[in-house]
């Protein structure tokens, strides 16, 4: 008797650690995709293709401009293609410019990897997407921009249907909470936008004071692709440039809830240093239009005595100027979670500011959240900030200064 409850406290134990379904197959899940792929860092020459998997794996692209995607892409570091879970990530470079891509990514599992053996399991193929590269000579297109999301991304949804025939999306901060977890990053950003446009229209990403907090908040990068790697960055669409700005922290580097682990001051002066260098730029002076993308809003005079404002007020007093002087068309921002279309004050901010709304509130409440369509017409940028029900706030029209520009 004792021999036979041993046994079934055994048997017990075996179930519990592999466990078996009614059919006696293993419960341990299918290799599949966690998240579909998405697009980012797109270029007149290139793109950055991710997505994400349950299971260690190698993974690469088939693209080319039919559907039958004759193209082959990997990635590989120091001779060693990638191998690993999680996000899969994937640049295709030596595009055409002005030109549509198809494509679909494939994952295989890898079961061992051995230095003398490697066993492959099942293979994961997306379906086939597509996307277009921008040109030089590209003078009309329009973007979406959606800004203190806070993990609520569900309302988008709706507003990405409506809103047809943009370019690109401008997730301008705050689209994450606080980063506890890095599955927070897939289920509150990337799973939801992916399927609903980034598997067929790209996003560019800035970081708002919220991405900052939290473990996970030092993983983001895995999931995010820039042109130089950092936050903050520029790239061109046609005949606009673009500057992203990382505002960092909203409080004070010595404020208790940071624990010692922020260095946001310092990073924002190199920050500066950077955007002085940018602002020279012939893509930068030679743009018909210069949209400048930032979670905190940035102007001269900045009070932010109280803790809250510090950010804002560090922003200011090191970006603003540069910004004032470089001749920067429109800034669009959030933060405050108060919308708002600020109009141009010389010595201040010699540009329209766009302040985009708040997140989702109590009951799903959408009355203060917005997003904001831009678009560029040859020598024509509209900026209309939006509520969610697509109900116009406010509008500004701007004409292209570029012919008036002083050489810099």
């Amino acid at each position: 008797m004792r021999k036979i409850s041993v046994l079934l406290l055994l048997a017990s134990l075996l179930i519990f650690i592999f466990p078996i379904n009614v059919s006696g197959q293993s419960t341990e899940p299918s290799f599949d995709f966690t998240c579909q792929p998405y697009l980012q860092n797109l270029s007149q020459n290139g793109i950055t293709i991710s997505w994400s998997v349950n299971k260690y794996s190698t993974s690469y692209v088939q693209y080319g401009e039919n559907s039958n995607t004759d193209h082959k892409a990997f990635h590989a570091v120091s001779g060693m293609i990638d191998a690993g879970s999680g996000v899969q990530k994937v640049i295709l470079s030596n595009l055409k410019p002005g030109t549509v891509y198809f494509y679909k990514v494939i994952s295989k599992e890898i079961k061992t990897h051995q230095a003398y053996k490697v066993v492959y399991g099942d293979s994961l193929k997306s379906k086939v997407y597509s996307f277009t590269t921008p040109s030089k000579l590209t003078e009309s297109f329009s973007f979406m921009a959606f800004n203190d999301l806070h993990s609520k991304p569900q309302f988008t949804g709706d507003i990405v249907k409506r809103e047809k025939g943009f370019s690109f999306v401008m997730l301008n901060g705050d689209i994450l909470n606080d980063l506890n977890k890095e599955s927070d990053i897939i289920d509150c950003m990337l799973g939801p936008f992916s399927t609903s446009f980034a598997s067929e229209i790209p996003f560019y990403f800035t970081r708002g004071n919220h991405e900052t907090r939290g473990i996970a908040a030092r993983s983001l990068s895995k999931y995010i692709d820039t042109p130089n790697g950092e936050y903050f960055y520029s790239f061109n669409y046609g005949n606009t440039h673009f500057v992203v700005l990382d505002c960092g922290e909203d409080k004070p580097d010595d404020n208790q809830y940071y624990f010692g682990l922020a260095d946001y001051d310092n990073y924002r002066s190199q920050e500066a240093v950077w955007l002085a260098k940018e602002v020279k730029t012939p893509d930068y002076i030679n743009a018909k239009f210069r949209v400048v993308c930032i979670h905190m809003p940035v102007y001269l005079n900045s009070e932010g005595s109280d803790a809250e404002g510090y950010g804002i007020k560090d922003c200011s007093q090191k970006f603003a100027a540069l910004l004032n002087d470089a001749g920067a068309d429109i800034l669009l921002c959030g933060h405050t979670h108060k919308y708002s279309m600020i109009k141009p004050k010389k010595g201040v901010n010699n540009f329209p500011i766009v302040m985009g709304g708040a997140p989702v509130g109590v009951n799903n409440n959408l009355d203060k959240s917005t997003y904001t369509i831009v678009e560029v017409n040859k020598n024509i940028l509209t900026a209309t900030l939006k509520k969610a029900n697509g109900d116009i706030i406010d509008k500004v029209e701007l004409k292209s200064k570029k012919n008036n520009r002083q050489t810099q």
